[in-house]
């Protein structure tokens, strides 16, 4: 029996299962990528969840428990309270900021201690030890701060370096 566009059941039948048959392996495809891209987002949201919890923690060791609704700002607040108190010293938000810099990789930072108008940087740079007169001329070009060497000892590995910084 023919059908008003020249088709046979039997053509028309097979026509169905073929057009069937791909509508299930794009539903299955499609459900495939779909379930790819909910995975990816629930690692995605489960690593944000960590470092946002990691983050509060951080807050929490500065600001104590109650870290508010917007923990950095108050951090800025709190920093500027502290800059605003000790006036008369360095600042050592600023002394981080000039030693920071020109840093490299190599360079670790183990103590600060200011006292009014003076202070001394203790660290350690390595183990790209040629790069350290670079980083020490580096630090003698910063704007606010007079920094200079006051010990430098060669050690395994590295250099143990101690700085004096003053305002300029």
């Amino acid at each position: 029996m023919t059908y008003l566009g020249g088709m046979t059941d039997r053509a028309r039948i097979s026509a169905s299962k073929r057009f069937v048959r791909n509508l299930v392996w794009v539903v299955i495809i499609c459900g495939l990528f779909l379930a790819g891209q909910a995975l990816r987002y629930h690692y995605n949201k489960a690593q944000l969840n960590e470092i946002l919890g990691e983050t509060d923690k951080l807050y929490a060791s500065v600001l104590g428990p109650d870290i508010g609704s917007s923990p950095f700002g108050r951090l800025q607040f709190e920093q500027g309270k502290l800059a605003a108190t000790y006036r008369i010293g360095l600042d050592p938000v600023g002394v981080l900021a000039a030693l920071s810099r020109p840093a490299v990789e190599s360079l670790r930072i183990e103590g600060i201690a200011l006292e009014g108008k003076r202070g001394r940087v203790r660290g350690f740079f390595g183990p790209n030890v040629d790069r350290f007169d670079s980083y020490i001329n580096d630090l003698t070009d910063d704007e606010q701060f007079l920094f200079s060497l006051e010990k430098r000892e060669d050690v395994f590995g590295g250099i143990i370096f101690s700085l004096i910084v003053e305002p300029k």
